[in-house]
């Protein structure tokens, strides 16, 4: 009886666990790890969009990459070398986690997609050579293979909050690399 009663209580406060305290613990997580930065207010802004650059900057962090300096000499049209993420956009860019657009932008300030965060992570892990259909259900099915979008309900073209992708790069610390 004691038993039956235990496994109820933990599947009734597996049910009220919120996205807010998972992204909260995972941006937690990727502070410790030196990933993210808080704002002047105190919090992480979990609920806040983040841009390409912003995540470009934290999948560099994560890596450990942000004081590897740059060898390919390849730029968007549209980083200059003033912006204030270029080194890692460079770096990620360098490392084939993103490719940018086919006209030779990168567009740094726009709000990163759900389906380029799950290409960028995806080819973080050296799964990129693994997919299988066109995009972006391709990247975004590699990496519900992998556990990457766990805890996360979104669709191709949904912005993405920083939570989420805090919440994205923290299920991407159990995938093991396909280097």
């Amino acid at each position: 009886m004691k038993k039956n009663f235990a496994i109820f209580f933990m599947i009734t406060i597996m049910f009220n666990i919120s996205f807010a305290d998972i992204a909260n613990d995972s941006g937690n997580v990727l502070v410790k790890l030196g990933v993210m930065t808080g704002y002047p207010d105190g919090t992480l802004g979990l609920e806040r969009d983040i841009t390409r650059a912003e995540f470009s900057v934290m999948v560099i962090k994560l890596q450990g990459l942000e004081n590897e300096k740059l060898t390919d000499t390849t730029k968007f049209s549209d980083v200059k070398t003033s912006h204030w993420a270029y080194n890692t956009i460079m770096k990620a860019r360098e490392k084939g986690y993103l490719t940018g657009y086919q006209d030779g932008t990168f567009r740094p300030s726009n709000k990163i997609t759900y389906a380029e965060t799950c290409a960028i992570i995806v080819n973080m892990l050296g799964y990129n050579s693994d997919l299988e259909g066109a995009w972006p259900d391709n990247v975004i099915n590699k990496a519900t293979e992998l556990g990457i979008t766990e805890n996360i309900s979104a669709t191709a073209k949904k912005q993405m909050t920083r939570g989420e992708v805090a919440t994205m790069l923290v299920n991407a610390l159990d995938v093991t690399l396909n280097k």
